[in-house]
């Protein structure tokens, strides 16, 4: 299964890097962009961050990431900066 299209990096792939990766240093965390530079690819949307988590989740890897377009979620739900305004 295909979880990066921009990379086009497969399920597979993805959790044998991480793999790989919590195995040389289990101590640190597998993030996502430890596992684009191991995989030497770049992240373009970031919309793959989520299933990837839930990946790592599953295999039982230490992993740690942001919510991806977390400032466009907070706006969405009335986080942002805008809540925070007076009313005119």
């Amino acid at each position: 299964m295909i979880v990066c299209s921009c990379s086009v990096l497969t399920k597979a792939r993805i959790v044998a890097t991480a793999e790989t990766l919590a195995a040389a240093d289990p101590a640190r965390p597998v993030t996502p962009g430890r596992l684009f530079k191991a995989l030497g690819a770049k992240p373009q949307c970031g919309t793959c961050f989520t299933v990837m988590r839930s990946l790592f989740a599953q295999a039982g890897i230490s992993f740690t990431c942001p919510e991806p377009l977390a400032s466009q979620a907070d706006h969405d739900y009335g986080f942002g900066a805008s809540r925070l305004r007076k009313p005119v």
